[in-house]
Formats: C-alpha cells, sequence, structure tokens
C-alpha cells in the first residue's frame, strides 16, 4: 500500500515538473509568427483549474498581444490589470474575442518593450460575475526569443532602430536603458489617451478622416500623428505629433507649426468660464474649448515631457 502511494506521489509531482512553459513557436509562408507561452500558475476560471497563454502574434507590420485566460472568462471589453517591476501597475480596458477567452492588448508595442526589461509579467482580470483571474508569466527570456525571431519583429515600425540588431541578443539592463525614453512617451500618451477618451473634441490615431487632416495640416508619413483637438467640423484645431504641433485657425488655411525643440515653456491659462488655452514660449497657443481644467493640465504635462526628452536627447 505504502509502495502504491508512493509511485502515485511520484508521477504526479514529476507531472508537475514536466509541464511545458517554454515558448512554442509557429511560422506561415515566412511572414505571419506565433509565439506561445503557458503561464507558471493555474487558476480556477469556470469549471477546472486551467493555465493561461500569453500569444506574441505578428502578421506583416502588424504586432498583436494576445492573453487566452483558458476558458470563458468575460464578454465585450474585460477590465485587465499587470505589474511590471520596472513601470508598475497600469489597468485598462481590453477588447475580447466573441468566445470570450481571450483578451487583445490594445497598445502591443508599448506593452512588448516593457517586458522586454522585465523577468516577470503578472496579469490579471477582473469578470463582471466571477472571481478575478491572474497568471504569471515567465519572462525571463523574451529577449533571447525576440533575438532570434528578429527578422519578424523588424517589420514593426517603432523596433527597426533596436539593440536587436547586433550580433549577439542584448541584456535587460542595456533594453531598459535604450527603450526607457520611448516607454515613458508612450505610456505618457496612453495616460492622456485615457484622460481624454470620453471627451468627444479628442481623437486618438488612428483616424477615419486622415486624408483631410493631411491636407489641412501639411502632414508627411513619417510625422507621426498623435491625437488632435477638434475645433470646428476638423477644419480647426490643434494636432499633436511625435515632432511638434501644429495650429489650424479661423481665416488662416496655414498651419502654425511649433517643433517641440523650440519650446522652453508652457503654461495653462484660462477659466471654466472663458475656457483654459494654452501658452508655449509666453505667447497665445489656442483654447481647448469643452475641456476642464484638468483635461488641459494633462496636456501641459505631456508638453512638458516631451520637451524634457528633446532636451536630454
Amino acid at each position: 500500500m505504502y509502495n502504491i502511494f508512493f509511485i502515485a506521489f511520484f508521477v504526479f509531482i514529476e507531472s508537475l515538473f514536466s509541464i511545458d512553459i517554454g515558448w512554442k513557436k509557429n511560422v506561415i509562408d515566412n511572414k505571419i509568427l506565433t509565439l506561445k507561452k503557458n503561464s507558471s500558475n493555474e487558476e480556477r476560471v469556470i469549471s477546472a483549474r486551467v493555465r493561461g497563454e500569453l500569444t506574441i502574434f505578428i502578421n506583416g507590420d502588424e504586432l498583436s498581444l494576445i492573453i487566452n485566460w483558458g476558458e470563458f472568462a468575460n464578454t465585450s471589453n474585460a477590465n485587465i490589470y499587470y505589474n511590471l517591476d520596472n513601470y508598475g501597475f497600469y489597468e485598462s480596458n481590453w477588447p475580447m474575442s466573441k468566445d470570450g477567452k481571450n483578451s487583445y492588448c490594445p497598445n502591443p508595442e508599448l506593452l512588448l518593450k516593457e517586458i522586454l526589461t522585465e523577468d516577470t509579467l503578472i496579469i490579471g482580470l477582473r469578470p463582471k460575475n466571477n472571481n478575478e483571474i491572474r497568471y504569471i508569466f515567465d519572462i525571463s527570456d523574451i529577449n533571447e526569443i525576440i533575438y532570434d525571431n528578429i527578422e519578424f519583429f523588424n517589420s514593426i515600425s517603432s523596433l527597426l532602430n533596436s539593440p536587436f540588431n547586433f550580433q549577439k541578443f542584448p541584456d535587460k539592463n542595456s533594453l531598459s536603458l535604450f527603450y526607457n525614453d520611448q516607454i515613458k512617451l508612450e505610456r505618457d500618451t496612453r495616460m492622456l489617451q485615457d484622460n481624454l477618451k470620453h471627451n468627444d473634441r479628442y481623437f486618438f490615431n488612428p483616424f477615419w478622416f486622415m486624408e483631410s487632416l493631411s491636407k489641412n495640416y501639411q502632414l508627411e508619413v513619417s510625422d507621426g500623428i498623435l491625437f488632435f483637438f477638434n475645433r470646428w467640423l476638423k477644419k480647426t484645431g490643434t494636432l499633436f505629433t511625435e515632432k511638434d504641433i501644429r495650429v489650424v485657425k479661423f481665416l488662416n488655411r496655414n498651419p502654425v507649426i511649433i517643433p517641440y525643440d523650440t519650446i522652453y515653456d508652457v503654461n495653462l491659462k484660462g477659466n471654466s468660464i472663458i475656457g483654459y488655452r494654452i501658452n508655449i514660449n509666453n505667447k497665445y497657443l489656442t483654447t481647448f474649448t469643452s475641456s476642464n481644467k484638468n483635461q488641459v493640465q494633462n496636456i501641459v504635462l505631456f508638453l512638458k515631457n516631451r520637451i524634457k526628452f528633446n532636451f536630454n536627447s
């Protein structure tokens, strides 16, 4: 009896250590790359204890980061949070698949850069009518797996200029130094989008009216549009790109273009009655109508961080 119990216990322990939590790779037509990794832990989602799955999916120049929760987890948008040693806690709503099993990261390039500097990803979901689900992923070797498949990741624009193009894969410290400023700026834009998303005067990339924006604001493909404040019928307003601010006013067809590297001072002016405006370099720039003080203050903070980045770079 003792021997039977011992053998059963040994088989159970061996099965725990034999669980594959390494990366699984699939390539289609040298164009589509799928990388999958199981979580280190299990969670009881509905009927049984299951493991989560992290997927990095590339199709040409499109990147997706997906979490499979193992079973039906939520409908529609789901409240997802994740925690990283270097960048702390963040939560937002992620779209869900029709079967309710998969969540799709709305900012995949940013999250990829963040986890490249980490050894562990802790990510969870708060279902509407069920217990919280939380998975832990060992991503200590993610820099190696990216390096081994760099030909796919080079097709993603923001990762073109990367330390992975050298002869040896970079360590986490090198990646943290390299991506630190990029991550801060992208997190800045994401935070701004979170604060402005309920104000219909603001639009974030991608835009459905891109053609008119390009014409009115004299845009080039390389300008890297971030967001747009619509003042009147999308014909006048303020456009923020990676490099500058562009303002089109009434009776003036040519935009006022102010590069970030020429800005040395940004101030919030006005009040709730006349509206809040921004002064740049001690001169009036524009008024953000239908915007409260906190929303315009967030734009000021965004600009100050852009100035700081240009000063340090």
